[in-house]
């Protein structure tokens, strides 16, 4: 697997300023600058697509959606999830639904290329996305 940069093993997806935490990803600007008036045709898709990534840290917490105070909670929406590749917020799917943002088109074209279905990614990889790219200790001391 090529890795991305950083010496991560993972890319990140959706990593803005306004939302916390970024887990040490670069942000990827400002979430307000990524809206879009109309997403893309394909955009339900994309958005299925995350919600059904692979879990790979919970947050118990919920946030306010940071475009509109007046918005919805979003329960744990600083969780993480996966496809083994890429790597994103519980809430993106939220966001690109009701802001249709622009994403990255190498994330786009991966989605695409899966034909919007995304894999199961095995332990042993949750394992060493947990450990190498996001630096939780996994010791049962």
């Amino acid at each position: 697997m090529e890795f991305a940069r950083g010496g991560r093993t993972v890319r990140s997806v959706g990593f803005f300023t306004e939302l916390a935490p970024g887990w040490g990803f670069p942000a990827e600007g400002s979430l307000a600058e990524a809206v879009r008036e109309f997403g893309e045709a394909d955009e339900s898709r994309v958005v299925s697509y995350l919600r059904g990534g692979t879990w790979i840290w919970a947050e118990m917490g919920a946030e306010r959606d940071v475009l509109d105070p007046e918005g919805p909670t979003l329960v744990s929406a600083g969780s993480l999830c996966t496809d083994g590749a890429w790597v994103w917020r519980e809430d993106l799917s939220y966001y690109l639904a009701t802001y249709h943002l622009a994403l990255p088109d190498a994330f786009v074209a991966r989605v695409r290329e899966l034909a919007y279905s995304p894999p199961v990614v095995p332990e042993s990889r949750l394992f060493e996305i947990a450990t190498r790219d996001l630096g939780i200790s996994m010791d049962q001391a």
